[in-house]
């Protein structure tokens, strides 16, 4: 049961801090983007924690957001950048992902059937599609890694560099996980008895995302550490409340969830109203020394003319 209840948890925790992040930043088509590409992470997360609890007939479900998954990070990724969506993305990685998609969810020709359940997997067989689908997988993560490399070293800004470099370090790991638990392995030994493990192999990347957006301001800006610890609370109130036992505990795990998120949603309410003061006082700031430099090369112009007329009148 601790599994289930980690991917909830990380799952939890990734739409609390996507929704802060939102908040905090600039309705810019990076964060537009992330914010896609997370929601779809949430649901795949969420999907497979109902896939552990029992709940099998989704299990092609998670090979089709899958899919989503690393498309959508894909896209970010190039929009984190500062890059135009490339041809390559509109015409082709898109629309293919979407019939992957339909493809994985609704048909056998990805994954077949589950046959049983191991501790940490299932017996079942690849469908004919597998090896393509696995090929097309790796194609996304190696294309998203390429950008984000190639980004990091014709990056000039010391702070930027930061940022690609913990979010490319955070994506080589995730991606090698993934990649290597949900298809190097059924290749190789045709056993998806280790499968629940994937869902392990996005942590290090939100792990990537959460230290560079505290340490070094990734989406422009810098999360408190109250944001953070806010957002964890948040998780572990939730996670109780869908883990009550009782009628009881629901309504007092309920109650409290709902004081904890109003007490929190005023709390980061007066912390933005703060923040758009000190970006308001520092505008004002800005105008007053460019308005003192103006009148400096005003006075200094004037004192030059005193000089030269007085020079000629000599």
């Amino acid at each position: 049961m601790i599994l289930p209840n980690i991917i909830l948890f990380i799952s939890i925790a990734n739409f609390i801090l996507t929704g802060f992040i939102f908040l905090n930043a600039k309705k810019e088509k990076q964060h537009i983007s992330f914010l896609v590409f997370s929601l779809i992470t949430t649901i795949w997360l969420f999907n497979n924690f109902l896939l552990i609890s029992d709940f099998h007939s989704v299990y092609p479900l998670s090979y089709g957001l899958g899919i989503l998954v690393v498309t959508s990070v894909s896209i970010w990724i190039c929009y984190f950048l500062k890059e135009q969506l490339p041809k390559i993305a509109v015409f082709f990685i898109i629309p293919f992902s979407v019939l992957v998609f339909f493809v994985s969810s609704f048909t056998n020709y990805v994954v077949g059937p589950i046959e049983g359940v191991t501790p940490l997997g299932y017996k079942g067989e690849a469908g004919a599609l597998f090896s393509v689908y696995s090929a097309y997988m790796g194609f996304l993560i190696v294309f998203s890694l390429y950008k984000l490399l190639r980004g990091f070293l014709e990056e000039r800004n010391a702070l930027k560099k930061k940022q690609i470099m913990f979010v490319f370090a955070g994506a080589v790991a995730s991606g090698l996980l993934a990649f290597g638990i949900n298809f190097f392995i059924p290749l190789i030994w045709n056993t998806f008895e280790f499968i629940k493990l994937v869902n392990l192999a996005f942590f290090p990347l939100l792990i990537a995302i959460i230290y560079s957006t505290a340490k070094h301001q990734l989406f422009g800006i810098k999360i408190m550490t109250t944001q953070l610890l806010v957002v964890l609370f948040l998780s572990l109130l939730l996670l109780n409340f869908l883990f009550s036992n009782s009628y009881g505990q629901y309504i007092w795990s309920g109650i409290l969830l709902v004081v904890s998120a109003l007490l929190s949603y005023l709390i980061m309410k007066s912390m933005f109203k703060e923040i758009d003061f000190d970006k308001k006082l520092l505008v004002e700031t800005q105008k007053n020394l460019d308005f003192e430099k103006r009148l400096r090369k005003i006075y200094a112009e004037i004192a030059e003319k005193e000089i030269k007329s007085k020079y000629f009148r000599e």
